[in-house]
């Protein structure tokens, strides 16, 4: 789980407000009748889909009526003893209401009605995959542009402008130090550069740091979109190549060294050295920072403007195996792109591909590196990138037409990851499809290339086909079993986890088991992660903006605070996915930054639960800070779900 550390600012007092008790007193006033709520998809639901609502309610009923209106026509009507669980304190429970006989078009809304109680939902559309997600996948794509670094910004997206043109001529410097509040030790020593390391996206939207550890699983999904989707999304594949573009400025093969960071984000505790957190202005602005003696901010901001760039491992010496799989993924992806339209630059990426993936460092491999400090993606797992990282290769190897003994020995490299990472196992408490596992991916992708490979009638498979599927069913069973307890089934633990990226993890681990011979046995269950991740869920609220009726209005992005619309209108920062609920732990002492536009949306702290909690602020980072890897998980299963039936 990303973790962010601020250096300076002012305690944001009652963020959760209402977690604290509440004087009692002379006139105290009575307590409200608990509303009751339906809970539901908001974008909505394909004809051929499972469709599941949820009524709220303050206490057991003996059951639940409810209607289906579509043009203001009831379509449906049906009843409800579907307990599925207990929410909090105030919504003691939670009903599921099964509409799914409902499949003719409309825009439709649920009422519900138990014990005089009645609740209507927000409206919804019932349409085809393709009317209810297509959009939604150019929005993830807008998303990307509205965060690119360097010469090259769309001004038309939240006026952007160019930024960190410093970038051009960075130096290189030592692993930086830091202590266990992530303050920076010491001071940074210059070993190399300068290196042109301009161009990318940011990472995360309260910062300007660029990391290759989020940017190389993003810029991957995007890749695997572009190439499964030709010509369905004008910008998609530009917008991948604009990512892909700033991945190859980071790896030098003459060289071997691979750069994975731009940028720091926290000084040090003096704030003699101050990082990217200590501000909060458009990036455009860290070109005009005036760091000499006597300026303003001065010579404590020359990190911010003259950010420094750190290495993976010395040149020449092997690095995390984590990057060196998913950046041979990445260029593998490119290659497979270009193969036909540019066989000559399709055969420079695989050999890009080749040359990082050999620098892995695979035996004794301890803490694998992320980013500096650690603990902003503290990952342990790699062996599913090097998955990963083998599959793409065998499946560029395909596209190119490259020896059969090539692309057997590809086959074989990934097989053999994909046993180690089976080998691994998935038990009670472990994770899923996201940033920090990609397992689901890269055995998908292997499942593609052994579909095809031709090597005769009496091969055999490198692996058999089953055990891959097998291993991904293994993960939706995972999922289930996080999701038992959960009235609304959510696939990961309720606070403590990255919420909306896993939810969508799983989506997207069904549609590719499925594509591959999977049956549909986790086909609702995966839905309703759609569904959780759009509205379905404790609090009602969509984490991705632009999808639904209510999205996050006041995220922990500079850009979208300070450019655009904080009303849901205008100029927003549609497709901007947020991570959604968290710990309540997490919201505790939240600082707000000098330049920041106040801005609080929405009451959602009746909904919360003893472990998480969902607020709706620009100071709060847990829950409506957006991110490159949080969005390439939105933007691909919206494109699966485009196009595939459930």
């Amino acid at each position: 789980m990303r973790k962010r550390v601020w250096g300076l600012g002012l305690v944001a007092a009652g963020v959760l407000a209402g977690t604290l008790p509440m004087m009692a007193g002379a006139g105290a006033a009575v307590a409200k009748p608990v509303p009751a709520e339906v809970r539901l998809n908001q974008v909505g639901y394909a004809e051929q889909a499972s469709k599941v609502a949820f009524m709220m309610l303050p206490a057991k009923v003996a059951s639940v009526t409810f209607t289906v209106s579509c043009a203001h026509r009831v379509v449906f009507a049906g009843s409800s003893k579907q307990f599925a669980g207990s929410w909090n304190s105030t919504y003691r429970a939670v009903y599921e209401l099964n509409f799914s006989a409902v499949r003719r078009p409309g825009t439709c809304r649920v009422t519900a009605t138990a014990d005089g109680l009645t609740a209507l939902s927000p409206p919804f559309r019932i349409a085809s995959p393709a009317t209810l997600y297509h959009g939604l996948v150019m929005n993830a794509v807008r998303y990307f542009t509205s965060e690119r670094d360097g010469p090259d910004v769309v001004h038309s997206v939240l006026n952007r402008e160019p930024a960190n043109l410093t970038d051009e001529h960075a130096y290189v410097y030592a692993d930086p130090k830091y202590d266990n509040n992530d303050n920076l030790l010491g001071t940074l020593r210059k070993i190399g550069g300068p290196v042109n390391v301009a161009g990318g996206w940011f990472d995360a939207g309260g910062g300007y740091e660029k990391f290759a550890y989020t940017a190389s699983y993003a810029d991957g999904l995007l890749l695997m979109a572009a190439r499964d989707f030709p010509g369905e999304y004008s910008t998609l594949e530009p917008e991948a190549q604009y990512g892909l573009q700033w991945l190859e400025k980071l790896w030098n093969p003459a060289k071997k060294v691979l750069y994975i960071q731009v940028g720091i984000g926290n000084g040090n505790a003096s704030n003699t050295i101050q990082g990217d957190y200590n501000f909060w202005f458009l990036p455009q602005a860290e070109d005009r920072m005036d760091v000499k003696k006597g300026g303003n901010p001065g010579p404590t901001a020359y990190y911010v403007k003259y950010r420094p760039v750190f290495e993976a491992a010395p040149p020449g010496k092997k690095f995390s195996p984590e990057f060196a799989g998913r950046f041979a993924a990445d260029f593998a992806l490119a290659a497979q792109l270009d193969a036909r339209s540019d066989p000559a630059q399709a055969r420079h990426l695989l050999s890009l591909a080749r040359g990082i993936y050999a620098m892995a460092k695979t035996t004794h491999v301890g803490q694998i590196v992320t980013t500096f400090p650690y603990d902003y993606y503290p990952g342990t797992e790699w062996k599913s990138d090097m998955l990963w990282g083998a599959a793409e290769m065998a499946l560029a190897d395909e596209a190119l037409h490259a020896p059969h003994s090539q692309l057997q020995a590809d086959l074989q490299t990934a097989a053999f990851w994909a046993r180690q990472y089976i080998k691994q196992g998935h038990p009670v408490g472990g994770d899923t499809l996201n940033l920090y596992d990609n397992g689901a991916l890269g055995e998908a992708e292997l499942l593609q290339a052994m579909r095809e490979a031709d090597f005769g009638s009496h091969s055999k498979p490198v692996i058999a086909p089953q055990a891959l599927l097998s291993d991904m069913a293994a993960q939706l069973r995972l999922g289930e079993n996080w999701a038992r307890g959960d009235p609304f089934e959510l696939a990961t633990a309720l606070g403590p986890s990255d919420a909306t990226p896993h939810a969508f993890g799983i989506f997207i681990t069904n549609a590719l088991y499925q594509h591959y011979g999977g049956s549909d046995q986790f086909a609702a269950f995966a839905q309703q992660q759609l569904n959780f991740a759009l509205g379905g869920n404790g609090w009602g609220s969509s984490f991705v903006v632009g999808a639904g009726t209510t999205f996050p209005r006041c995220m922990q992005s500079e850009i979208a605070n300070l450019a655009g619309s904080l009303n849901r209108k205008g100029d927003i920062q549609l497709g901007a996915t947020t991570d959604g609920p968290s710990s309540l732990a997490n919201f505790i002492g939240l600082g707000t930054v000098q330049g920041m536009k106040a801005c609080s949306a929405g009451n959602y702290k009746p909904f919360n639960t003893k472990t998480a909690g969902y607020v709706d602020n620009v100071v709060s980072w847990p829950s409506v800070e957006p991110a490159d890897d949080y969005t390439a998980n939105s933007l691909l299963a919206f494109a699966l779900a485009a196009v595939t039936p459930r």
